[in-house]
C-alpha cells in the first residue's frame, strides 16, 4: 500500500486537530482570557488600547493601571493576532450554536475572537511534523506519533481553545526555530528568509514577555551557527550584497515588532520598558510588584510542582505522562546532534528553571500551563525515541510489551487532558448528573457536551478552511501553468 505524501499528513493533521480544538472552544473562561479579549474589542471598536469600557471581562483584576485610564496587563500580540478575526466577525456568518461564554455570550463576533489560538496550536502541530521529517530525518510514523501526542496528550489541547497567550506563543516560538532549521540548510541566505526569522523572533515577547530570554537565547545561536556563513559570504566580493541584504532583513524584521512594543509600552506606560505586568493593582497581585517577587519560589519546590504535583499544580509528567518517553530519547537525540540538542532541549530546560522560580505552577493555574508554550521543545527527543528503538523493535513478546507502555502513556495522557478540560473554569463539569455506572451513554453525552460546547459550529471553521483551501489550489495551480508556459515558450525559442 503507497504511503500518503508528507503534505497530506500535514493537511488532514490540521484539519483534525484545528476541528477539535475548535470543537471545544466555550467563549470567554476566565479573566485572564477575558483581558485578552477586552483588548480585541478596543483595537477593533475603538481603534485604541485603552479598555475600561470592557473592564468587567477582567473581572475587574487582570487590567494595568496608568491614573484613571485602565490597559490590558497582557502582552498585546494575542489581541493583535485575534483583532482580524474579530473584525472579520462582523461581514461572517453568525454562529449556529450559542457559546457558554462568561463574558459577552450575546456578541455574534466572540467565537471569531478565539479562533486564532485553535488555528495557531493547529499549525504549531504542523509545523512540529514537518520540522520532524524535513530536518531531523523522523519516520512518517514517529513524527505523527509525536505529534498526536503533543496535540491531545499536553495542555496544548487545552490553550488551544481559549484565547490566552500560550496557543499564540508556542506557534511563533516553533514557527523561529522551524525558520532557524531552514535557514542552517541553505549556503545561502535568501532575504525573505532572514526576514521572516527576524520578525518572528522579534514577536515573540510580544505574546509573552517571558519569551525574551529566547531573543538572547536564539540570538548567541545565531552568531554561532550562521556567522561563519555570513563571513563567508562577506569574503566572496559577488555575494557581499546578497549577504548585506539577508543580514539587514533579519535586523529590520527583528525591529518591527519590538519597535512596536516599545512605543506601546511608552504610550500606555510612560516608557519603553514599562511593561503592563508590572502595572497591575498589586493588592490583587502582590507578586507583581517586581521580579524579585515575581521569582520568588523555592527551586525545588517549584520544580517539584512543575514536573510531578505541589501545591495542587498537576505537573507535566502527572498531566501529560507520554512526555516521560522523551527522557530515554535525550541520549540518541545527544548523539544526533549536539548544537540541536542543546538549542532545543537546553531552551526547555532553561524555562522549566525560570518558572519554577516563578508562581506559575500554584494553585490558580494548576496545570504549570506557561511551560505549554515550550512543550513542542521537549517532542525532538520523544520523536527520536519513538523512531529509533520502540518503531524497529523486533520480537513479538517485546513488541507487545513496549506498545502497551508506549500507548497506555499516550492514552491516559489523553484521557487527563479530557477531564482537565472538563473540570476547567466555563466547562466545570458536574459530577452529580454522571449515573452510577461506566460507561452508559448518557455519561458519555453529558462529557461530550461539556468538553465540546462549540462542536454545533465546525461547519462554520470547515467552510472557511475549504475557501482558504481552495484559494490555495487556485494559486498554485496558477503558477503551475504559468510555469509550463514559460518553458514552452523556452522551447520554442529554442527551436526557432
Amino acid at each position: 500500500m503507497k504511503q500518503p505524501s508528507d503534505k497530506t499528513i500535514i493537511l488532514l493533521l490540521f484539519l483534525v486537530v484545528s476541528s477539535v480544538y475548535f470543537a471545544t472552544i466555550s467563549g470567554v473562561t476566565s479573566s485572564n482570557d477575558g483581558s485578552h479579549y477586552a483588548l480585541v474589542r478596543a483595537l477593533v471598536e475603538r481603534r485604541g488600547f485603552e479598555i475600561s469600557p470592557y473592564l468587567d471581562f477582567t473581572e475587574h483584576q487582570d487590567y494595568a493601571l496608568r491614573g484613571d485610564l485602565h490597559f490590558s496587563d497582557r502582552p498585546p500580540g494575542t489581541a493583535l493576532l485575534a483583532a482580524p478575526f474579530y473584525a472579520l466577525g462582523g461581514i461572517a456568518p453568525h454562529p449556529l450554536v450559542d457559546l457558554p461564554s462568561k463574558h459577552d455570550a450575546a456578541n455574534p463576533r466572540l467565537i471569531y475572537a478565539i479562533l486564532p489560538a485553535s488555528l495557531a496550536a493547529s499549525t504549531m502541530i504542523a509545523l512540529v511534523y514537518l520540522s520532524l521529517r524535513r530536518h531531523f530525518m523522523i519516520s512518517q510514523a514517529g513524527a505523527l506519533f509525536a505529534s498526536l501526542a503533543l496535540a491531545f496528550g499536553t495542555t496544548t489541547w487545552k490553550y488551544g481553545s481559549v484565547l490566552y497567550s500560550h496557543a499564540m506563543a508556542g506557534m511563533v516560538v516553533w514557527l523561529v526555530f522551524f525558520l532557524l532549521l531552514e535557514a542552517e540548510g541553505r549556503s545561502r541566505l535568501p532575504w525573505f528568509l532572514t526576514f521572516f526569522l527576524g520578525l518572528a523572533l522579534g514577536f515573540t515577547p510580544l505574546t509573552e514577555y517571558t519569551n525574551v530570554p529566547l531573543v538572547l537565547i536564539v540570538g548567541l545561536y545565531l552568531a554561532i551557527t550562521l556567522g561563519p556563513t555570513f563571513k563567508d559570504q562577506f569574503a566572496e566580493p559577488g555575494a557581499r550584497p546578497a549577504a548585506i541584504r539577508a543580514v539587514a532583513a533579519l535586523f529590520i524584521g527583528g525591529a518591527i515588532p519590538l519597535s512596536f512594543l516599545l512605543i506601546y509600552n511608552t504610550l500606555n506606560f510612560g516608557g519603553p520598558f514599562q511593561v503592563s505586568t508590572f502595572h497591575v493593582d498589586t493588592t490583587i497581585w502582590p507578586q507583581n510588584e517586581g521580579l524579585a517577587a515575581d521569582f520568588a519560589t523555592p527551586l525545588l519546590v517549584g520544580l517539584r510542582g512543575m514536573l510531578f504535583y505541589d501545591g495542587n499544580n498537576q505537573g507535566l509528567f502527572l498531566l501529560a505522562p507520554v512526555t516521560l518517553l522523551g527522557l530515554p530519547g535525550l541520549p540518541i537525540f545527544f548523539r544526533r546532534s549536539r548544537r540541536h540538542f542543546i538549542l532545543f532541549v537546553g531552551t526547555f530546560l532553561a524555562y522549566l528553571l525560570l518558572f519554577s522560580k516563578s508562581t506559575t505552577y500554584n494553585s490558580l493555574t494548576n496545570d504549570g500551563r506557561y511551560l505549554t508554550t515550550f512543550l513542542s521543545l521537549w517532542f525532538v527527543p520523544l520523536a527520536f525515541w519513538v523512531d529509533r528503538v520502540f518503531l524497529p523493535l523486533k520480537g513479538d513478546l517485546r513488541r507487545v510489551m513496549v506498545s502497551f507502555l508506549v500507548f497506555g502513556l499516550f492514552f491516559v495522557s489523553v484521557r487527563n487532558q479530557l477531564m482537565h478540560i472538563a473540570f476547567s473554569w466555563n466547562y466545570d463539569l458536574d459530577l452529580s448528573q454522571l449515573r452510577p455506572l461506566a460507561t452508559p451513554l448518557d455519561n458519555i453525552s453529558l462529557l461530550a457536551r461539556t468538553v465540546f460546547p462549540n462542536a454545533g459550529n465546525l461547519p462554520l471553521l470547515w467552510a472557511g478552511e475549504g475557501i482558504v483551501l481552495a484559494l490555495i489550489w487556485l494559486i498554485a495551480r496558477w503558477r503551475a501553468q504559468k510555469k509550463e508556459r514559460l518553458s514552452s515558450q523556452s522551447l520554442d525559442v529554442a527551436s526557432s
